[in-house]
């Protein structure tokens, strides 16, 4: 089904039922017209000079600290969110992605169970977000689509929101939400703050997969350097605690079936594989190339 996001102003924001009816249930939600930022400093050199840092460059975005000044403020209702003791937040909770037009996101949910607020600085974006209990089908213990070029989100198949962010849009992307994200202007510029439940839902289909994933990668140590990129004793900025928090619960039997059922998926990855591939490097080459 076509769902209908919810479009709420700045200006008619209550940070009580934002949290009750959006947050805590796990639902996308756009908040228009949060000009925390100077529109005239927030220059593609601007950016490039602020947070382009090396060191805390990803595959396509860069990892920022809390950034609040004169030209990029953190909105106050972000800030009391991220501060709520029911979150764990990294030491570099912000991501700053910076992308030219016609720049298409691989379909994908982020991992460590985020969730993101994420505000656009400069330029216009197409947001297509699948619901977790719908789930495109997922690349083998990752969480990118195992989608090609020409997939169609089908309305019979799948529950999904098709809309478009301006400046001072901020986007809810809730955990294990799928989406991929089109760059409609000339340069498009976003800042994303990201945060961890502290406690496991398993109320989706993909919040089951995560949390027996997590288990998969606690027991079986290996899997880690097999298949997955990130620091796993990190996860979600927090670690052991948070691991044990999202595995305790699953069983052996669980794990290991979530393990057959990964494997199942590669004869469709080595098909897709190419295509994939291409898209995860226009990723990261297109990270501040603009």
């Amino acid at each position: 089904m076509n769902l209908k996001i919810d479009i709420i102003p700045y200006t008619e924001f209550d940070y009580d039922e934002y949290l009750t009816k959006y947050i805590h249930t796990s639902t996308p939600v756009v908040i228009k017209g949060v000009f925390t930022f100077d529109e005239e400093k927030v220059t593609p050199e601007y950016v490039k000079k602020k947070f382009s840092d090396v060191n805390k460059k990803e595959i396509g975005w860069f990892d920022s600290n809390l950034v609040d000044d004169d030209i990029i403020a953190i909105p106050d209702f972000v800030k009391k969110i991220m501060n709520r003791n029911e979150f764990a937040v990294r030491e570099t909770p912000m991501r700053v992605f910076m992308q030219p037009g016609g720049h298409i996101t691989l379909p994908h949910y982020d991992g460590n169970s985020l969730h993101g607020l994420n505000q656009q600085l400069l330029g216009k974006k197409r947001w297509i977000i699948t619901s977790p209990n719908t789930p495109l089908p997922c690349t083998p213990f990752m969480f990118t689509a195992l989608v090609g070029t020409d997939f169609h989100y089908d309305p019979e198949q799948y529950d999904f929101y098709d809309f478009v962010t301006q400046p001072g849009d901020i986007v809810f992307v809730p955990k294990y939400n799928m989406h991929e994200v089109h760059s409609l202007g000339k340069v498009n510029c976003n800042a994303n703050w990201v945060f961890t439940p502290k406690t496991p839902d398993e109320s989706t289909i993909l919040g089951k997969r995560e949390v027996e994933i997590v288990k998969l990668r606690k027991s079986w140590p290996l899997v880690n350097k097999a298949f997955f990129p990130d620091k796993f004793s990190n996860y979600g900025g927090q670690g052991e605690e948070l691991i044990a928090a999202y595995s305790d619960n699953v069983s052996t039997f669980r794990m290991i079936k979530r393990f057959l059922i990964e494997l199942t998926g590669y004869p469709r990855l080595i098909m897709l594989g190419p295509q994939l591939k291409k898209r995860v490097n226009e990723f990261s080459k297109n990270n501040f190339n603009v």
